[in-house]
């Protein structure tokens, strides 16, 4: 998504990776991607999957704001910082090994993992902006129990359905995420902040398949659809189907290219405009 957020601003056609070692002095300007994969809050998550964290993250845009102020100057650096807008997506690897693995089911309900998350979100939010960031626009979750991967995982119970723990799951923590940011309007009355619905709108995908022109929406277009996520969706992998344009899913977790550039120009011509 954040590549049609750059092209459908009119910056740039790809926004690159700010740990890509070949990144060009008009790359850092004009936005940079620090999203790693299988990113997270907790960070029991992240020691278990051996990932970037969000904390990681906030302290290489750190270093990102002392490059760019080399490049241009305190000044034009604080400008540019300021009128960026930061599209945050995470907590769904969270809730995924929550479920999964993770020890925090023994220390956490469901709603006291969900308060833990947001709290730390709420921190790294206010760390953002203590650092420049004036215009945030924030992802909520997905309706987790409809995942293929999830799907799969729950099948015994659910019979290939969503799973109604998961999504409910997600419902808490994106009405938890409403809260947050109406708790931090009025502390920081600089601060521009917005929620994105992509459950709402993967949702609607998903109830409505044909109105897209899709067509499968229960698994993914690589190998079987239903296990292979990430490094797993590889060139090892069965065959992928002869057209993802058709399917709302292209591993067992994350989207087609059609459908995050339907999700992605609703939100541009939705929500975004409240941020510019």
């Amino acid at each position: 998504m954040s590549d049609y957020f750059a092209e459908g601003l009119g910056i740039k056609e790809l926004l690159p990776p700010y740990l890509d070692p070949n990144l060009k002095a008009q790359d850092l300007l004009t936005g940079v991607c620090f999203a790693a994969a299988g990113a997270s809050l907790d960070n029991l998550t992240f020691q278990i999957l051996n990932v970037i964290p969000f904390g990681k993250q906030i302290e290489y845009f750190k270093e990102y704001r002392k490059t760019i102020t080399g490049l241009v100057g305190e000044e034009e650096a604080t400008t540019i910082i300021r009128k960026a807008i930061f599209f945050i997506t995470i907590g769904s690897n969270d809730f995924g090994y929550y479920f999964l693995v993770s020890p925090r089911r023994l220390q956490f309900n469901v709603q006291e993992y969900t308060d833990f998350l947001l709290n730390t979100y709420t921190v790294y939010i206010k760390e953002l902006y203590s650092l420049g960031a004036t215009r945030i626009a924030l992802i909520n979750l997905p309706p987790l129990g409809c995942l293929p991967i999830e799907r799969t995982l729950t099948s015994l119970r659910n019979k290939g359905a969503c799973d109604e723990e998961r999504n409910e799951a997600a419902s808490g923590f994106n009405s938890g995420l409403n809260a947050m940011i109406d708790g931090l309007k009025p502390a920081f009355p600089n601060l521009k902040i917005v929620s994105l619905d992509y459950n709402n709108l993967i949702s609607e995908l998903i109830a409505n398949p044909s109105k897209y022109g899709l067509e499968v929406i229960a698994r993914g277009c690589c190998g079987t659809g239903i296990v292979e996520s990430l490094f797993v969706c590889n060139q090892l992998s069965p065959s992928t189907c002869p057209d993802a344009s058709k399917y709302l899913f292209f591993d067992s977790a994350h989207l087609t290219q059609k459908a995050y550039q339907i999700i992605s120009n609703v939100f541009l011509t939705r929500d975004v405009p409240q941020l510019l």
